[in-house]
């Protein structure tokens, strides 16, 4: 263990005026003379042997000079003092002649000369001594002063100091070199330098310190470069070192001062794995603006190596941000030393990129976030937003109809989403069809009232599935061999159920025949088509409440009407007819009168039963079920009074529907028929029920007709014929053939009056779905 040094206080020596204090029992005299023989002499009259020492521990002179008066044991004495507190103070003793006993004492004692006091007074021998003395001892001094310096600096120093000789050989080793290299000072001095080389560099060591002895052309950096030492175990030791050159007595002599980067190294590895594990892209840069570190997600980012990226420059690497914000805010980083944080487009990455500048000691450390999907998610907020607010303001409109709306809201929807097609359809489940109500785009097979199977929609997926269907390209989802990509050849596709009281009734739909490039449909954009059907729900229920409000309206006023004019005329019949026979006429103009207002009672029951009627069968009909069009044919007849006509009905046929009300339907037209016969009896009238074909040409039905051999209806008076009240018959109510429109309307089917074969009337109800029992 190395011992620690004191340094040597400094003197405070002025060459130009040395300090000498003269001790003597009356030194002014004296004093004064030698001040004379020298103008560098400052000399202080001294009485007092303690004085003198106190002098000369607080620096205050540079020499002593004890006069012959002071007595010589005092003197002697003196001079051990002053000797034991500065060693190398320059002390001069006098005598007052030639006394060689004294001289030899005095010099014994530690004096530095003695001289007679006629070397002051008569010559200025004292005086050069004096001179030579004191700058002797500045000069041993300040070399010792170094010496003791060096020493404490190289000693205690954790570098390695090494100084080598122009042969490659070691001089100085300080004992730091044991802690870096494991080897003692002593092991190395006079070995060669390459003894602290690992092998692989001592050939490239020899041959460059051999070109700069004979050219002095440097190949390393001598203020610093980084080089691994070899340690005495054999490992590799990273060593940070300066080198310098110096000239002593004509032989060059090369100092190394030697750092062990070990731990600067680790932690610079550890910044790395830092650096490396975060998600952001990190650069470093110099005052050139060039890159002097990267990490593995800047490489990827930037695409290429790390070794060509280090020292590009880093405009040269991203194009077109040279006139941007980014480079303003990282030139004022540089230039005030100020951390910056800036959002950017890269337009060579096409990436937007949150940029975080910090000041370092030589450049910047950039931070690169990829913020790119932040960016997309706030333009789509902002986007979804005002879509939001559009779709309010639309579906508020009170100056437009449905389709209006509608039309705009498929156009929303179309821009919104960057999608050239969008169609709302209608889904028929009994016919499995897809039928387009409205649309908006030029796709030849998604035009209104377009229809297809519903196997060969893609709607069906959107009705089976939760909801939603949304396919950002089909080819990739499986869909190339679907019938729906082979008839619609759609790439992308999203689309939304549209139901009326919790029923199905179709889908809206936004589609292109090229697959999304943005890739899927973020849950923003599918919620917003959700939205939107369900406001396409929300309209297309409240404006089949409107209709049937209005349908509910225009039978109160028929049924106000049957009030105050068909109930209001067998009402006034009755009474007359109880106040001519209440007024007491004969017995059979009484009893006349009597069944007249039996007459007009039983007609006003008859209108009240159709008028119930009536109102039953105007609401929509949901409990449907598979229905035998003869067996129930064959019920009604049996409900209504026929007398000799007879019925005619199908083989066995099936239609979906509502037993009842189509059991009522058929009642009415076979009583129609029969209250407008020729007989009264009937007799010789024939109702025939039966299934009509398809337009197709197909055996399938597509409804049934019901035909009698009666008169018929005149041709002026089919448009007429299902007005409620609208009768030809003398105590008919006019409500029948209003009941059969009714129920026909209720089903969704549709009613027509024709001619017969034979001439009479032929009702044909069609648009009616086939069914199996």
């Amino acid at each position: 263990m190395t011992s620690s040094t004191v340094i040597p206080t400094e003197t405070g020596f002025d060459p130009d005026e040395i300090r000498v204090g003269y001790v003597d029992a009356e030194p002014a005299a004296t004093a004064d003379s030698l001040r004379e023989r020298s103008d560098r002499l400052a000399v202080e009259p001294i009485e007092k042997g303690h004085d003198a020492v106190e002098l000369v521990v607080e620096g205050e002179v540079d020499c002593v000079v004890i006069g012959p008066e002071f007595g010589r044991d005092d003197g002697l004495d003196l001079v051990e003092r002053l000797r034991e507190r500065r060693p190398s103070l320059p002390i001069f003793s006098l005598t007052a002649g030639h006394d060689e006993s004294a001289a030899a004492a005095a010099l014994e004692a530690g004096a530095t000369g003695c001289l007679p006091r006629s070397s002051v007074t008569e010559s200025g021998r004292l005086a050069i001594r004096i001179e030579r003395a004191v700058e002797r001892a500045s000069e041993r001094h300040a070399l010792e002063l170094a010496n003791t310096r060096f020493r404490a600096f190289t000693e205690n120093s954790s570098f390695v100091i090494l100084t080598v000789t122009e042969d490659g050989r070691i001089q100085y080793a300080n004992d730091a070199l044991e802690t870096v290299f494991g080897y003692s000072p002593d092991e190395v001095i006079g070995g060669p330098l390459t003894a602290l080389i690992p092998p692989e560099y001592r050939e490239r060591h020899r041959e460059s310190f051999e070109r700069y002895r004979h050219t002095g052309e440097r190949s390393l950096d001598w203020s610093w470069v980084e080089l691994p030492g070899k340690h005495a175990d054999g490992h590799e030791v990273p060593l940070a070192i300066s080198f310098g050159e110096t000239t002593v007595d004509g032989t060059r002599r090369f100092t190394a001062v030697i750092r062990d980067i070990s731990a600067r190294m680790q932690i610079e590895r550890e910044r790395d794995r830092i650096l490396e594990r975060i998600g952001d892209a990190f650069v470093s840069i110099d005052d050139e603006w060039c890159y002097t570190y990267l990490n593995d997600r800047a490489v990827e980012l930037l695409d290429r190596s790390r070794e060509e990226l280090l020292g590009e420059p880093l405009l040269s690497t991203l194009p077109g941000l040279e006139e941007s914000d980014a480079i303003e805010r990282l030139e004022a980083a540089f230039a005030d030393g100020t951390a910056a944080t800036v959002t950017e487009f890269v337009p060579s990455l096409a990436k937007w990129f949150e940029i975080r500048a910090y000041p370092a000691d030589d450049g910047l450390s950039i931070f690169l976030t990829d913020v790119t999907e932040k960016i997309r998610a706030e333009e789509s907020l902002e986007a979804s937003v005002t879509v939001l607010q559009t779709l309010y303001d639309l579906s508020t409109r009170t100056d437009a109809s449905r389709e209006e709306k509608l039309s705009d809201v498929l156009e929303l929807g179309r821009e919104y989403l960057d999608l050239p097609y969008a169609f709302l359809s209608r889904i028929d489940t009994e016919d499995e069809t897809q039928t387009i109500v409205q649309s908006q785009g030029t796709h030849p097979l998604l035009q209104e009232d377009d229809s297809c199977p519903l196997s060969q929609a893609y709607c069906r997926k959107t009705v089976e599935d939760d909801g939603l269907l949304a396919i950002a390209d089909a080819e990739r989802k499986g869909w190339s061999d679907d019938p729906a990509y082979d008839r619609f050849d759609l790439g992308s596709y999203v689309g939304a159920k549209v139901t009326i009281d919790g029923t199905l009734w179709g889908t809206l739909c936004f589609a292109s025949s090229e697959p999304r490039e943005a890739g899927g449909f973020t849950e923003t954009e599918c919620t917003l088509v959700k939205l939107m059907a369900k406001w396409v729900s929300y309209e297309t229920e409240r404006e089949r409440s409107r209709a049937a409000l209005e349908r509910q309206n225009e039978r109160l006023q028929e049924f106000a009407s049957v009030v105050s004019h068909d109930l209001r005329n067998p009402l006034n019949v009755a009474r007359g007819a109880l106040e001519v026979a209440l007024e007491g006429g004969n017995e059979v103009d009484g009893t006349a009168r009597l069944q007249d207002c039996e007459h007009a009672l039983d007609r006003m029951g008859r209108l009240i039963e159709d008028l119930l009627a009536l109102a039953e069968q105007g609401s929509t009909v949901t409990d449907l079920e598979p229905v035998p069009l003869s067996e129930v044919a064959t019920t009604a007849w049996t409900m209504v009074e026929t007398g000799e006509a007879g019925l005619e009905v199908p083989d066995e046929c099936w239609i979906h529907a509502d037993r009842e009300r189509v059991q009522q339907l058929l009642e009415n037209l076979f009583r129609n028929a029969i209250d407008h016969a020729t007989t009264d009896d009937g007799a010789g009238l024939t109702v025939t029920v039966d299934t009509l074909e398809l337009d197709d040409g197909s055996d399938e039905a597509g409804g049934f007709y019901v035909a009698d051999t009666g008169p018929g209806i005149p041709a002026d008076e089919r448009d007429r014929i299902f007005e409620t009240g609208f009768t030809t018959a003398e105590d008919g109510t006019g409500f029948g053939l209003s009941i059969v429109e009714r129920i026909a309307a209720a089903h969704d089917w549709e009613l027509s009056a024709a001619e017969s074969r034979s001439g009479g009337a032929r009702f044909e109800i069609t648009g009616i779905s086939l069914s199996q029992p």
